[in-house]
């Protein structure tokens, strides 16, 4: 009676820190998934899958080792049972900030935006408007880089398709009232830098992916969050304390 109960309560120990290995191997199992969906003709944010799904389950089987040898060897008293905890609880607090697009895409698009904000700026302040045209928004990306000692904007994004990088793009829309809301590509990457006619408002939207993986990228939102508004740059003279020249 005596061992079926030593039984018992080991059983439930073993069951019970084996859950917290659960994170670790379902996020691997994602990163797996993943992996096997980017071989198809879809878009992905540039990330070392598969090594991160083999690091993942790894952890995960790893603690599942540590809670069953834990609970069934007496000599260890238990220590082990510290281990599967750690991580476990270590994996849960990555997840939230943890998926790829979270940590690249949406920091690199986001620097992006604000690079664009901040060198139209400087465009604007020689010029006096917005450029009105590709040549010269490139040019007010130049010059938004010397005016504020940075380097150059990348035009590589982190999105890619069949194992190619793919790289900001840029589309121009003249003579325009508002932000391109709707009409967009699928493309991930894809910037839209809308003038009014008068080169005195500017507005930006961009495409981007909201998965780690996905057929079709949609306009980015704020904090990449679907139920979040468009994610807008813009700016009017209005905006700005500047002299009149």
């Amino acid at each position: 009676m005596k061992n079926r109960g030593q039984i018992a309560i080991r059983v439930a120990v073993t069951v019970i820190l084996g859950l917290f290995s659960l994170p670790a191997l379902m996020l691997g199992l994602y990163f797996f998934t993943c992996r096997l969906r980017i071989s198809a003709n879809v878009y992905y944010v540039e990330y070392p899958y598969l090594a991160a799904a083999i690091g993942f389950i790894a952890v995960g089987a790893f603690g599942l080792f540590c809670s069953s040898y834990g609970a069934w060897r007496r000599s260890f008293y238990g220590f082990l049972f510290a281990i599967p905890v750690v991580m476990g609880l270590a994996v849960m607090v990555y997840i939230p900030d943890g998926t790829p697009h979270l940590q690249r895409s949406l920091t690199a698009d986001t620097n992006y935006l604000s690079g664009i904000n901040s060198s139209v700026r400087a465009w604007y302040e020689l010029h006096r408007r917005f450029p009105s045209r590709e040549s010269e928004f490139q040019e007010a990306l130049r010059i938004g880089a010397l005016e504020y000692r940075r380097e150059p904007l990348s035009l590589q994004s982190f999105y890619s398709q069949r194992g190619v990088r793919l790289r900001y793009q840029l589309v121009v829309v003249s003579d325009a009232s508002g932000p391109r809301l709707d009409n967009v590509s699928e493309r991930p990457g894809v910037i839209y830098y809308c003038v009014s006619g008068d080169q005195q408002e500017f507005w930006v939207t961009m495409t981007g992916l909201r998965d780690d993986v996905a057929p079709a990228a949609s306009l980015k939102r704020v904090a990449d969050i679907a139920r979040e508004k468009v994610s807008i740059v813009g700016a009017a003279r209005k905006d700005y304390s500047l002299p009149v020249r």
